[in-house]
Parts: structure tokens; C-alpha cells; sequence
């Protein structure tokens, strides 16, 4: 963008990044980020490039970027928690999103194509993750392991309004206990419906879009980050078998009510 420096813009995308994540950015880490030059990528020099080289690095040295953490809190791009803990605000993801940097890392990596690896080294994995479910909009999301700890950040950064889980496995009870205190607990939680099912049919882990569409995800989304796993778009008849199996566990799955804490 013309009128914001290059290093502003890239600290909003890291504290953006690190929030999404469920790794919130302190407070006195932004400048240590903003302030700090990438390093650079092998790069082949002609003579004329390498003469050039020699004659820049030979000039006046320009000083380190100025600090931004104060600037953004000041213009309120950012907002801090009791902890130091720093998050975008409506306006500040506005203004990344305007930057269009955002977009352009992704893109280079996540073209439109039907499926997407997802590659634990990958420091966007949990951005190109994001963005497939919110092509589901307000969809179903299946996933038998799904935890507490995912459901702020799929209120937060999806569209999707379901999720139906498996009270199977060995610590279901215990995940279902947490989740019901999440979703008491946890801001705009009530817009999240849980629902889990012991019927053996639940074992694959996919999203249902609002409109049809289906997308497979190769681990739980517990998983994402710790495991190379993919997203998968099948074929359409393939599809439809997924969509009429879910959605038909879903209307026979039990309610996980919500929990408040009580002192």
C-alpha cells in the first residue's frame, strides 16, 4: 500500500497469522519482528548485478524501520488483553486485507484448485486451512476428535455453525465436558451447535458446505499444524454419499447443551 510502510503491514500479517493460529503475538514482540530484516533467498549475480551490489552496499547504510507496536495500538489496528496479548481489530484486519498481502501469500501458495496439501512446516497452514472452511459458509464440519480449544478460532475465522463429533472414543466424555464449557464461555459460542453420535458409521473427518459441496480433510483438525495431511474435494456423486451420510447422523446425534461455570 502507498501511504503504510511495507514493515507495517507485514507485523499486522504476523499478528493476524499468530493470533489464527491459537499463538496470540505479546505485545513487546511486534517491533522484534518489524524491526528485523528477512533474510534473503539465494539469488544468481551477473558481474554488472554483483558490481552493483558492491557499489550499494558501499553506500550510506539506511537506518533500522521505525517501531510500530505503538502506532498500531495507537490508531487501534490492534487491541491488547490483560496478558499483553495482541490481536487485530475490526479496522486493523480491514487495512491487511486492503494490503492485499494476505491474499497474495496465500494465492501463491493455495491456487483455485479442488485440493490443497497442508504442510505442517508451513507457517500459513492454518491460514489456507481458514480459508477452505469458509468456502463452506455455514456448514457442517465432521470430526470425531474435535476439541474446546478449536472452537474460538472456528467462531472467529469461519462461517461454519455445526460440528458433530463421536462420543466413541476414549476421552469423549472428558471432550464433550470441555466443549460444553466452551461453548458457555467462549464469545458468540451460542452460534455454534455440537452435536455427538456413538454410531460406528463416524470415521472419516469432512465439511458439508451450507450449499452441497464436500471437502475431505485428511486428519482432525487437531491435527493440522502437527501432521502433513490435505484438504480433498471428491466427485460429485462421491460427495452426495458423504452429504446424506452426515447429515443424517446430525438429525440423530445428541446435543452437547452449553455449561456455564459456577462458582
Amino acid at each position: 500500500m502507498d501511504h503504510i510502510s511495507d514493515h507495517v503491514v507485514r507485523a499486522l500479517w504476523y499478528i493476524d497469522l499468530c493470533a489464527k493460529q491459537g499463538q496470540p503475538l505479546p505485545f513487546e514482540s511486534i517491533d522484534r519482528f518489524a524491526q528485523q530484516e528477512p533474510p534473503r533467498g539465494t539469488q544468481r549475480l551477473s558481474i554488472i548485478s554483483g558490481l552493483s551490489r558492491m557499489f550499494e552496499e558501499s553506500g550510506p547504510r539506511v537506518g533500522r524501520p521505525d517501531p510500530v507496536a505503538d502506532y498500531l495500538l495507537a490508531v487501534q489496528w490492534i487491541t491488547k488483553d490483560d496478558q499483553n496479548l495482541v490481536r487485530l481489530t475490526k479496522v486493523g484486519g480491514a487495512v491487511l486485507a486492503a494490503s492485499g498481502i494476505a491474499s497474495s501469500q496465500i494465492d501463491a501458495q493455495d491456487p483455485e484448485v479442488a485440493d490443497v496439501a497442508l504442510d505442517p512446516q508451513d507457517p500459513l497452514v492454518y491460514v489456507q486451512l481458514t480459508r477452505r472452511l469458509q468456502k463452506a459458509g455455514q456448514g457442517l464440519l465432521v470430526d470425531a476428535y474435535f476439541k474446546a480449544q478449536s472452537i474460538g478460532w472456528l467462531i472467529e475465522s469461519t462461517n461454519l455453525r455445526r460440528v458433530l463429533i463421536s462420543s466413541r472414543h476414549r476421552s469423549s466424555e472428558q471432550d464433550r465436558q470441555q466443549i460444553a464449557v466452551a461453548l458457555a464461555t467462549v464469545p458468540n459460542g451460542s452460534d455454534l451447535e455440537v452435536r455427538h453420535t456413538g454410531d460406528r458409521a463416524l470415521h472419516d473427518r469432512c465439511v458439508v458446505g451450507a450449499t452441497g459441496e464436500v471437502q475431505l480433510l485428511g486428519s482432525s483438525v487437531n491435527g493440522v499444524g502437527k501432521h502433513l495431511t490435505a484438504v480433498i474435494t471428491p466427485s460429485d456423486d462421491i460427495a452426495a454419499v458423504y452429504r446424506t451420510k452426515y447429515e443424517g447422523l446430525w438429525q440423530k446425534a445428541t446435543v452437547v447443551a452449553p455449561q456455564p461455570v459456577t462458582a
